[in-house]
């Protein structure tokens, strides 16, 4: 398995993860994405999903400030989330959901929704920002349940959304945020 530490920048080998049973509340913390440990998310994202980001993706994650956040188990790194806002011409704001990710032997413990409801509250502290969105990749069927179980509403199929993966299209989830 691979353990990702707070404050390391070098990644650890394990042969067996602890089994956690249950998920308490002060298991559980948050943290920003920064230069020195971007590298970790990078990681992260390259165990999580076929997609190979760009350099530029890295960069701009830097750019959004707290809209990006590691979760840590007892200090060790076991999801993550991405957003960007996203300026409409109205002046106000949607938050778009770039990525979600829990490592898999730490699936199932609610982390991945106790992470998209910290990014959601930060949202609604912004009363300029007004709609919560995101991409599924179509036939990803345990995401499609996790959001619709979270709220969001599953809006129309995007035609050719991913260019390197298969099936190429993307359902598109959205969910007003609330003041």
């Amino acid at each position: 398995a691979l353990v990702l530490t707070r404050g390391s920048r070098a990644l650890a080998a394990c042969t067996r993860t602890m089994p956690v049973q249950e998920l308490r509340d002060n298991d559980l913390e948050f943290g920003d994405a920064t230069e020195k440990n971007i590298g970790l998310f990078r990681t992260l994202n390259e165990v999580l999903y076929p997609v190979k980001y760009s350099d530029k993706f890295y960069n701009d994650i830097l750019l959004t400030g707290e809209y990006t956040q590691y979760a840590y188990l007892r200090d060790v790194m076991v999801g993550a989330i991405s957003c960007r806002l996203e300026p409409q011409e109205d002046m106000t704001f949607k938050l778009y959901i770039l990525t979600l990710g829990v490592l898999a032997p730490y699936r199932r413990l609610g982390i991945g929704a106790k992470m998209l409801q910290h990014m959601l509250s930060k949202a609604a502290a912004q009363p300029d920002i007004k709609e919560a969105y995101l991409h599924v990749q179509v036939g990803n069927e345990a995401a499609k349940a996790f959001y619709e179980v979270q709220g969001f509403t599953q809006g129309p199929v995007v035609k050719n959304y991913y260019k390197d993966i298969e099936p190429p299209d993307a359902w598109l989830f959205s969910k007003p945020i609330t003041h």
